[in-house]
């Protein structure tokens, strides 16, 4: 893949997380139901409104995080004051970081699509960390998101950390 192509790529890829995210956010969004101030309805409604707020900042921080580390990595690639082996290296770490970004969207849609519309993965070289929206898994629930994650980066399942977020 040629560079420009990788830029766009990893572009295109950074806008459709944060689609993602906001398609996420206003499916699972409760607002059609009416909840009185100071009731138990308000309450979970406010936890709910809370939780969904948390991962949609979660992925776009990370998103952020991820235009700037590309663009940086990008700049690297075209100075000329740097070696070429510098160059290479930039531009591989570059598709790295698309790749594991890729991974970590597709993590996030196929769990939505198994039942965790709430949820934001991590992966690195070594070790997938997903959360996901809620208080407790039970282990049929584990062992579903633990496959999503191995399926998607063909990594152990011991190299697969879930942590239930409520």
């Amino acid at each position: 893949m040629k560079r420009p192509q990788i830029i766009r790529f990893a572009a295109f890829v950074t806008v459709l997380a944060v689609l993602l995210g906001y398609v996420v956010y206003h499916r699972t969004s409760p607002e059609s139901q009416v909840a009185i101030p100071g009731t138990q309805a308000a309450r979970a409604h406010r936890q709910v409104v809370n939780l969904e707020n948390y991962f949609t900042n979660v992925r776009m921080k990370r998103d952020q995080l991820m235009s700037k580390e590309i663009a940086t990595l990008q700049a690297l690639t075209k100075n000329p004051g740097i070696s070429q082996s510098a160059r290479n290296q930039a531009a591989h770490t570059m598709v790295e970081d698309t790749q594991e970004l890729k991974a970590e969207v597709r993590i996030e849609g196929l769990l939505a699509g198994r039942g965790f519309p709430l949820s934001a993965a991590t992966v690195t070289s070594h070790q997938v960390v997903v959360m996901v929206g809620a208080s407790r898994l039970t282990p049929t629930q584990v062992a579903r998101i633990a496959d999503t994650a191995t399926s998607v980066t063909e990594m152990s399942p011991e190299d697969v950390v879930i942590l239930p977020k409520a």
